[in-house]
């Protein structure tokens, strides 16, 4: 039985182990997709999300109801946290030449279209550790380059940066891709 978000953490907040099943079915696919972003494993991502369990589970009583979605929001910050201290740790976010120039012309919008949505995340997922990670936590999770800058321990501009030769990057790809499969 799905309860709404605020009920449901009242009950996982309460030590109700049927609430923090129904929590964890609710959420672990989503929180499991955003780990599987920042982590080059499977295996490794599982852990995260589950880990990302045991702490949202721990902390859920300072969780603070701001209109639907905001439980799985406040999971998911959990989440990139998580997935960052498992960067700074295994040590695997190496930081490119930001002289580095690239220089790639953006692919046509229509065009983009034509390109599956699983091959676009293999090329991301081929971006270099840094800027897959900039990448994913600037456009696809909405964090801005100042939080991104304190998480990676780098300064905004860096992040900004290293965001443009993400994309530079992904569009010499794109472009790459739509040139061969004409």
């Amino acid at each position: 039985m799905f309860c709404d978000e605020k009920t449901l953490a009242q009950r996982c907040a309460h030590g109700d182990d049927q609430a923090r099943r129904e929590l964890y079915v609710q959420y672990a696919e989503r929180l499991y997709s955003l780990c599987r972003r920042y982590t080059d494993d499977d295996g490794r991502a599982r852990d995260v999300m589950h880990d990302t369990f045991i702490k949202a589970y721990d902390k859920i009583g300072r969780y603070e109801y701001r209109g639907s979605g905001s439980l799985y929001s406040w999971m998911s910050r959990i989440a990139i946290c998580m997935c960052m201290d498992e960067l700074r740790i295994k040590k695997k976010a190496h930081f490119v030449d930001l002289s580095e120039n690239i220089q790639e012309e953006e692919p046509p919008i229509d065009r983009v279209k034509e390109i599956p949505p699983e091959k676009v995340r293999e090329f991301i997922a081929k971006l270099p550790p840094t800027q897959k990670t900039i990448f994913n936590l600037h456009l696809i999770d909405e964090v801005p380059h100042k939080e991104i800058a304190k998480l990676l321990g780098i300064t905004e501009r860096a992040s900004t940066s290293l965001l443009s030769k993400a994309r530079a990057r992904l569009a010499g790809m794109l472009n790459n891709y739509l040139k061969e499969n004409e």
